[in-house]
């Protein structure tokens, strides 16, 4: 089977669907080795962009023989109050037989204008996976008070057994068709009061999802910090 599969089926839908196109990378960022106690680790990064993203990254990972999958995040440009996306699907994780299942739709702004628009879309979808047999995530740190104070509802993060599979990224192929939904229909904020708010919500993550983020502060002990914080800012930082 492909663990990459996610990473795949992603690239091709929103190059498809968006006509998403490839950004530079630093050379030091397109390929990270790194030997860490349980083994190495590779991670395989690129970077593109769309029309109302600025950052559309997809991070295809391998920790020796434990793991492997891809994480996909989408930024909107500043102009737009689209929702911090992000889609985690890892294959054998920890243990044979497990599939690490993580989705996130983070609204910038907490109103019932973003509550209509960017949770509501995904109820259907949350409480459907949210029947699937699994069981909690332990294991990988606490997420610092930035991320815990700002989950969605859509917030999905579970272990599910890998003969799910096939549900999970009918699962996974769902939620980009929603998110692609609200994305048709974005436009850009005028009101200044609410570009303030988004604009002091991305300055807050910033400033602290490194240090509070688990898999962040993995990656500054596997690959030291300058080289985590250049990661960051290619590819996550809002």
């Amino acid at each position: 089977m492909n663990k990459y599969i996610l990473g795949d089926m992603v690239t091709e839908k929103l190059k498809r669907e968006i006509g998403m196109v490839a950004k530079p990378l630093p050379e030091e960022l397109k390929t990270l080795e790194k030997v860490v106690p349980s083994g190495r680790r590779r991670s395989e990064l690129t970077l593109y962009k769309a029309e109302k993203l600025k950052k559309i990254s997809i991070i295809k990972s391998q920790r020796g023989e434990s793991s492997a999958g891809t994480v996909v995040m989408l930024v909107g440009e500043d102009e737009y109050d689209l929702p911090f996306i992000l889609a985690d699907i890892a294959f054998d994780f920890g243990e044979k037989g497990k599939i690490f299942t993580e989705f996130e739709a983070m609204p910038l702004v907490k109103d019932e204008e973003s509550t209509r628009k960017y949770v509501d879309p995904f109820r259907k979808w949350r409480e459907a996976i949210g029947k699937l047999p699994s069981e909690p995530v332990t294991g990988f740190g606490e997420p610092g008070e930035v991320w815990k104070s700002n989950l969605s509802p859509t917030e999905y993060l579970r272990f599910i057994p890998d003969d799910y599979t096939d549900e999970v990224l009918r699962f996974a192929e769902q939620f980009f068709d929603i998110f692609l939904d609200i994305y048709r229909k974005a436009e850009p904020v005028k009101d200044v009061q609410r570009r303030r708010k988004m604009d002091a919500f991305r300055s807050e993550f910033n400033k602290r999802i490194l240090d509070e983020d688990p898999s962040g502060v993995a990656l500054v002990e596997a690959f030291g910090r300058q080289t985590v914080e250049l990661f960051y800012d290619y590819l996550i930082y809002m």
